[in-house]
Order: structure tokens, then C-alpha cells, then sequence
């Protein structure tokens, strides 16, 4: 680097930029909000494979729906997934307070599974030396394999200090590594090293409990602590298609309505977020169809543009059972979450998740097969439900694109989402403008930079039209922006975009040649 001694005129050669740079935040991921056996129960966690899904909330359990749906996202292409685990009133940590080595057998340390559950009763502890008189080893086990206690060691920490100056001092060494308990120092009243957790064998931890079931409250509290995230949002609550069943009771319908009507709600305000909703299993076409139009109904903020609901169930091999053969039911939501962002990332997001291509991942069979009849139904009703069906020669595919709003310009998937990823992407290029100075110089960038981002978008097939002038324009000018606008700290941007759609609809005339006909 140049160094500057004396009066004068110096240049510099420097590289400009050529455009915003951006993180990539226009990128959708899964979310998922449901209760799960264990893991973190106060803000949504981001999992990037079914592998680090199972070490963090466990594997599959027939009473976690939520697993089984985070099973079938992975399993359908989705790569990002945030997990919202939740549970009802009364949860609580199991727990065991280690004693320490003087006579009077003082609290000195409290051991905590690092969340809530039943789970953490399987969890125990042992404390060991260390070889030195001021330290001591912490060893955590889970459930045991077979009938040795000790056999399933999860963690161990080593060298550890009850000293909160010590660099290994126990709190700070365990709680930021610790993927299954969190401790507490207790501040015995004894003298080094009498303080230390005394050597006695296994600690159970107890008293964890996994509270009741969740209510609406519950579901809708977790659904604001997604608020911070940057990505587009496609949700699912995989637990509303399990609340009711064919023989439940109303109260069960309504709350399975009530908790996905929160969530179009939910999607609609914050403006960068889609919903997949489920129906309960056994329905028939008409009652599933009224179920979906009362979700809508449910949501009063939201048109149904930003929803999407599909129809029927899945059936995929049970790998809990072991008889050869045997399939579960599924509630198809997540999957298709995971298609939308297996579609996203091979085709972008102005492509359809639907069509022979998306092939449902898992699915052996449908619970109901449909008519030609039902099929118009639920494809033309004012509340759309995309089909899942079996087409000879591809296996189970989606055949449905549209939202639960059946009208020109919210109607499908893609128009909706390309919108969305397009006012993003807009957005976030744009925020570079904020506190420059407000003039030609500041309109012209802004209309190079958006630009730049709509014609890549064009040639990626985003956009209609033969040419970029005829798929996008981007207008910020003094017909845009009065000088009443500078003074009040105003510039305006005008965008227009030519949106792709679906051939939803292919259509053949064929006609028969006579003798006489000619081409």
C-alpha cells in the first residue's frame, strides 16, 4: 500500500465493482414446526441432511409426525431445512445435582439435559479423576445398549475445574460443546478441592417430562420466532394432518383448521414465506376439498396465494416394521416441500414443482386412486388441490401447480414464488442506495444493478419475452422521483416483469386426411 509523505496529486489504480454482491438470501429452505422427542425448543434450528436431523431431534417415531416428514423432505431433494420442535404446557428437563467431596456432601454441581423431554431420564452421568486433586472428568451416557449401564457413552469432558477463573472451568468447557446437557455451578461453600463432584458412580438425570399436547397458542408463538430468518420460508405443520382423524371430534377438526389458517396467515404477512397444507387421512375428494376452503377461510389476512394444498396421502415402506412389505401412510406436505426445492435448485424457482419429472421419492402408492371427474374437481374449484396420482410409466407424480387462490395472477405456484424471489432480490440489491446521495448518479446504478439481476433471470428462462426489453423494464428517473420526493429523502423505483407460466393445459387437433385433404 502506498504511502502518502508530502503535498501533492497521487493516483491510484483500483478495480471497480461490477455489481452488488450479495449473500445468498433469495434461496428458499423447509421449515417445519411440530413436536419431537428432543432437541432445542426456543428457536428454529437449520438441519442440512436427514443424518444431523437424527442426532439433533431423533430418528423416526410413529408418535413424532414431524419426523417422518423431515424423512420424506430429505428424501424428495430439499437441502435446507429449519425445525421449530414445540411442546405443550408442563414440559420440563430432567435433572440430577452432583455432590461435592467434603464431609458435609454439599450441592455443588447441577446437571441438566439440554432441553425438555421424557428423553433426558435416559440420560446419566459420571463423574471421574482426573489425576490431579483439582480436576476432575465428566462422562455422559444415554440409554444403555443391551444390559451393561454404561455401555452408550455420548460425551466426555476432561480436565475440568470448578474454578470460574480456570480456562476449563466446567461451565464454560460443558455448556458450549455439549450437545446434551447443560450444567450449573451450585457454589459450594467448600475449599479446593473438596468443592469437586464427588467420584460415585452413575447419576441418573429425572424428572423430564414432555408436557401436554400443544395447542393453537403453541403453534402460532413458534411461528414469530421464525421472524429473524432472511431465506423465503415454504412451511408445513406436519402435526395438522394427524390432529383429526375420520372418527375424531370437532374440537380436533378445528384446531387442525385453526393452526394451518395461522400459518397462510403467518406466510401473507411476512410477505417471503409459502404454506403446504395437509388434509386428515380418509377423506373423500368432497371432504377434502371442504377442509382445505375452511383453512382458507381460517386465514382471514390472506387471499390463499400463498398456500398450496395437496391431495391424497402417500404410502411409503414402514422401515419400523419388520415384516417385508409394509407401508405407512403420509401425509404428503413435506415431501413437497422438498420437491419445490429439488425443482428451485434444478430449474429454478419459476418452474413448477409439478409435472412427470417431480416424482414422489418413497411413494409406492396413493390412498385413493381419483376419476376424471374428481380430478376436474379439485383442479377447478375456487379452493385448488393439486393432485398426487399414478401415471403409468413415471410412478407417482404431482400433477397440480396452483394456490388456494383460484383466480388470474395468484393462481400458481410459480407466478407467486417468482414474485417473491423477484421483490426479494430487488430488495436486497437495492439497499446499497440508502444515505447516498439521491441524484442521476445514484438512478443510474440502481437501474444498472436491478437490471443486471433481471436480465440474468431472462436468459435463465425467469421471464417471458424474445428480448430483455419485451421480459422486464426498470425505471427510476425524475418521472419517477419529483424533487418533492428528494427533499422528503424519496427515490422511487418502477419495475414491470413478463412472468412465466405453466402450460397447465396441452392441446391436440387432430384431424383425419381424406383423399382430398391437402396439408
Amino acid at each position: 500500500m502506498a504511502t502518502y509523505s508530502r503535498p501533492g496529486v497521487f493516483i491510484q489504480e483500483v478495480e471497480l465493482p461490477q455489481e452488488v454482491a450479495l449473500a445468498d438470501v433469495g434461496t428458499a429452505a423447509g421449515a417445519l414446526v411440530g413436536t419431537l422427542a428432543k432437541g432445542p425448543a426456543t428457536a428454529p434450528v437449520l438441519v442440512t441432511s436427514w443424518t444431523q436431523f437424527v442426532k439433533t431431534f431423533g430418528s423416526l417415531e410413529d408418535a413424532y409426525p414431524t419426523t417422518w416428514a423431515a424423512y420424506n423432505f430429505f428424501a424428495n431433494g430439499g437441502r435446507q431445512l429449519y425445525v421449530r420442535r414445540i411442546s405443550g404446557t408442563g414440559a420440563a428437563s430432567s435433572s440430577v445435582v452432583l455432590t461435592d467431596r467434603s464431609n458435609a456432601e454439599l450441592n455443588t454441581l447441577l446437571v441438566r439435559a439440554a432441553n425438555p423431554g421424557a428423553w433426558g431420564n435416559d440420560v446419566s452421568v459420571e463423574v471421574k479423576e482426573a489425576g490431579t486433586d483439582d480436576r476432575f472428568t465428566l462422562l455422559v451416557y444415554g440409554a444403555p445398549i443391551g444390559t451393561v449401564a454404561n455401555s452408550n457413552l455420548l460425551e466426555q469432558f476432561t480436565d475440568l475445574s470448578m474454578d470460574a477463573t480456570d480456562p476449563r472451568y466446567v461451565v464454560s468447557v460443558v455448556n458450549s460443546s455439549s450437545a446434551y446437557v447443560v450444567v450449573e455451578d451450585q457454589n459450594s461453600a467448600s475449599v479446593s478441592p473438596s468443592d469437586l463432584p464427588k467420584v460415585d458412580g452413575l447419576k441418573d438425570l429425572s424428572g423430564g417430562t414432555n408436557g401436554s399436547a400443544p395447542g393453537r397458542t403453541d403453534y402460532s408463538n413458534a411461528l414469530t420466532t421464525f421472524d429473524s430468518i432472511q431465506n423465503p420460508l415454504i412451511f408445513n405443520i406436519p402435526a395438522a394432518a394427524y390432529i383429526y382423524t375420520p372418527t375424531g371430534t370437532t374440537p380436533e377438526r378445528t384446531l387442525a383448521v385453526n393452526i394451518q389458517g395461522d400459518l397462510i396467515n403467518y406466510c401473507e404477512l411476512r410477505g417471503d414465506a409459502f404454506a403446504v397444507i395437509d388434509a386428515p387421512i380418509g377423506q373423500t375428494v368432497a371432504q377434502a376439498k371442504t377442509f382445505f376452503s375452511d383453512v382458507k377461510a381460517a386465514a382471514p389476512d390472506s387471499d390463499g396465494g400463498c398456500a398450496a394444498a395437496y391431495f391424497p396421502w402417500l404410502l411409503i415402506p414402514d422401515t419400523l416394521r419388520a415384516s417385508g412389505g409394509a407401508t405407512r401412510a403420509q401425509a404428503p406436505g413435506a415431501a413437497m416441500i422438498g420437491q419445490f426445492l429439488a425443482t428451485d435448485a434444478s430449474r429454478g424457482v419459476f418452474k413448477t414443482p409439478a409435472g412427470l419429472t417431480n416424482r414422489v421419492a418413497l411413494a409406492v402408492a396413493t390412498e385413493r386412486q381419483f376419476t376424471n371427474a374428481e380430478l376436474d374437481s379439485l383442479n377447478t374449484g375456487t379452493t385448488p388441490v393439486n393432485a398426487i396420482r399414478q401415471v403409468p410409466g413415471n410412478g407417482i407424480v404431482v400433477m397440480g401447480g396452483r394456490t388456494l387462490n383460484n383466480t388470474p395472477g395468484d393462481r400458481y405456484i410459480n407466478v407467486r414464488r417468482s414474485l417473491t424471489y423477484i421483490k426479494k432480490e430487488l430488495t436486497d440489491r437495492s439497499a446499497f442506495a440508502i444515505f447516498e446521495n439521491n441524484s442521476e448518479r445514484l438512478w443510474s446504478q440502481l437501474r444498472v444493478a436491478l437490471g443486471s439481476f433481471l436480465r440474468g433471470y431472462w436468459q435463465q428462462g425467469g421471464l417471458r419475452g424474445s428480448s430483455p426489453d419485451k421480459a422486464y423494464y426498470v425505471k427510476v428517473d425524475s418521472s419517477t422521483t419529483s424533487q418533492a420526493d428528494i427533499q422528503n429523502g424519496r427515490v422511487n423505483i418502477e419495475v414491470g416483469v413478463a412472468l412465466e407460466y405453466p402450460a397447465e393445459f396441452i392441446v391436440i387437433k387432430l384431424g383425419q386426411i381424406t383423399g382430398t385433404a391437402t396439408a
